[in-house]
């Protein structure tokens, strides 16, 4: 299969080169998209991990509707910016899930998901971001060896759940001096703040 790869954070790659390694072309793009270029490269599968631009509909009909994404939530509980640090704030269910990609934010068919375990107060906020990360890769790696099912495997999410734009945490996100600050910590500072 010829794969476009969707990132904008480096711990992506990885997954994209056990991708290739698996036999598949992939073509990594970290830049906007341009329709012009999607139906130039006949893609046969787009996955997005930590992509940040929003894919519109005339994209998303020109990679056949098969664009897939990687969100570090349990969807769907904190759809959009900053998933892991919002299921800290407010104390939501954790996970991963990847999700056929539709024109609402984070709202497409789920193909597969896991929830992660709770949080220690010792842990901190990098290494729950690496958790979710490697989470996020693993749930993937399972989940691809299923690729020609996943039409059947669809399902709509559950509830309401959350949502988070990048302007909903700037003032949180300017409490955080270090990502090395544990969650008894950063919970400590939001009480105080509150």
């Amino acid at each position: 299969m010829k794969i476009l790869c969707l990132y904008n954070n480096d711990c992506a790659i990885e997954l994209f080169d056990y991708i290739r390694n698996l036999g598949h072309e992939t073509v990594l793009w970290s830049d906007k998209l341009t329709e012009e270029f999607i139906q130039e490269q006949a893609f046969d599968l787009a996955v997005s991990y930590t992509y940040r631009y929003i894919l519109p509909e005339n994209f998303i009909l020109a990679l056949k509707e098969n664009v897939v994404n990687i969100h570090n939530s349990f969807l769907p509980f904190n759809r959009g910016a900053d998933p892991n640090m919002w299921s800290i704030v407010d104390n939501t269910p954790r996970g991963t899930t990847l999700h056929y990609i539709n024109t609402g934010l984070d709202k497409g068919s789920i193909i597969a998901q896991e929830m992660i375990s709770d949080l220690s107060d010792e842990e901190t906020l990098a290494s729950t971001y690496n958790n979710l990360d490697k989470a996020a890769k693993d749930l993937f790696k399972k989940a691809f060896e299923y690729y020609d099912k996943w039409p059947a495997m669809r399902k709509t999410p559950e509830g309401k759940g959350s949502y988070h734009s990048v302007k909903d945490g700037a003032r949180i996100k300017e409490l955080i001096t270090s990502f090395d600050i544990t969650i008894a910590e950063f919970r400590k500072i939001l009480r105080e703040q509150a």
